[in-house]
C-alpha cells in the first residue's frame, strides 16, 4: 500500500505537473487516501498479563447452576468460640457452592494423618496386599494407646478404629516405589512420601489441604479415580460412619500431635436424598491442644453441616 503524500508535496506537484501527471498523481492520492481513512480490521484484544488472552465474562454468580464461593464467617465464629483455629471446606455438589471458613488456612496444607487411610486403602486394594475386605492381619502384641488397636483388625474394623500399626504393616508391604507411583497417579496432596515408608503420612514430608481432601474424595464418590471400580466401592462401604433413612455419612478422622502442635481432620460426604455435600475440617492447636481436639473435630463438623442443610437439624 502506497503511504498518502504529505499536503504540503501534493499541493506543490498538483500545482506544477503537466495535466497527464495531474491525472495520475490525482489517482494516487485518492487510493492512498482510502487505505489511510478507512477503519483497521478488528484486532483480538490484548493478552493478559503472562501472555494469555483474558477469559471471557463470567456468568453472575447468582446465575443459575453457576459455581461460586461463599466466606462462612458464621462458622469461624463457632471455631473462635471453641478456642480453636483451623478451617472448614463444603462443596455443595447439587448447586455448585464452595462454603470455606477461614479461606487462608483452607488453602494451606497439613500433615494428613489418619485421613489418608482412604488412599492407602485404594493402593493396598490395587496392588493386591489387601485382597478383599475379608483382608486381616494379627495384632503384634504390643500394647498401644488406644485400647481398640490391641487385637487382631479386618479392613473395615481398622479402618473404623483408626488402626495404626495395621495401615503401616499395609504400607511397609507397597513398599516406596509402588506407594510412590500411586500417590502420583492419584494426584494427593504433594505427594511426598519422604519420611519413612511406615511414617510420611504421620511425621514425614506428605501434605494436603481441606480444598485437596474435597477434590479427591468428589473423585472418589464419581468413579473418577485412575482404580478399579471395585477398589472405589470397597473403600466407600468401609467409610460409613452413620446411615438413617434421611442421610448417608461418610468420612475419617486424622490425628497428629507432638509437644509442638495438633493437627485434627475430619473429611468425608454426606448423601442426602439426591443431594451430595463434600466436606473438610481441619483443627490446629498447640501440642497440648491435642486431647480437645479430637472430639471437637467430630462437634463442629456436625455443627457447621447442620448450619448448612448437609445435615437435618435433628440429626
Amino acid at each position: 500500500m502506497l503511504s498518502p503524500l504529505p499536503g504540503y508535496l501534493s499541493r506543490r506537484a498538483l500545482a506544477s505537473a503537466r495535466p497527464l501527471l495531474s491525472c495520475a498523481l490525482l489517482a494516487i492520492v485518492t487510493t492512498a487516501s482510502a487505505c489511510a481513512t478507512a477503519p483497521p480490521p478488528p484486532s483480538a484484544p490484548p493478552a493478559a498479563s503472562g501472555g494469555a488472552a483474558p477469559p471471557a465474562a463470567a456468568p453472575a454468580a447468582s446465575a443459575p447452576g453457576a459455581a461460586r464461593t461463599e466466606i462462612d464467617e458464621g462458622g469461624a465464629a463457632l471455631l473462635r468460640a471453641e478456642g480453636v483455629d483451623g478451617a472448614f471446606v463444603l462443596f455443595d455438589a447439587a448447586r455448585g457452592v464452595t462454603r470455606v471458613v477461614n479461606p487462608d488456612r483452607a488453602a494451606s496444607r497439613y500433615v494428613p494423618a489418619s485421613t489418608f487411610k482412604i488412599p492407602n486403602t485404594i493402593i493396598g486394594l490395587e496392588t493386591g496386599v489387601i485382597p478383599d475386605e475379608r483382608f486381616t492381619l494379627r495384632w503384634d502384641g504390643v500394647q498401644r494407646r488406644v485400647p481398640d488397636w490391641n487385637r487382631d483388625h479386618d479392613l473395615a474394623s481398622a479402618m473404623k478404629h483408626s488402626v495404626v500399626w495395621f495401615y503401616q504393616e499395609v504400607a511397609r508391604r507397597i513398599g516406596p516405589e509402588r506407594m510412590q507411583a500411586h500417590l502420583d497417579a492419584l494426584g494427593y496432596g504433594n505427594r511426598d512420601i519422604s519420611g519413612g515408608i511406615d511414617q510420611f503420612w504421620l511425621t514425614g514430608g506428605l501434605r494436603i489441604s481441606p480444598h485437596e481432601q474435597i477434590d479427591f474424595l468428589r473423585r472418589l464418590h464419581a468413579g473418577a479415580l485412575p482404580c478399579s471400580a471395585r477398589s472405589m466401592d470397597i473403600v466407600k462401604r468401609i467409610l460409613v460412619l452413620e446411615q438413617t433413612p434421611a442421610y448417608t455419612l461418610r468420612g475419617k478422622t486424622g490425628m497428629e500431635m507432638d509437644e509442638r502442635s495438633s493437627t485434627g481432620w475430619l473429611v468425608g460426604y454426606v448423601e442426602r436424598g439426591t443431594d451430595t455435600y463434600f466436606f473438610a475440617t481441619v483443627l490446629l492447636g498447640a501440642g497440648s491442644d491435642g486431647e480437645r481436639i479430637m472430639p471437637l473435630r467430630r462437634s463442629l463438623t456436625r455443627a457447621l453441616l447442620k448450619r448448612h442443610g448437609a445435615l437435618p437439624e435433628d440429626a
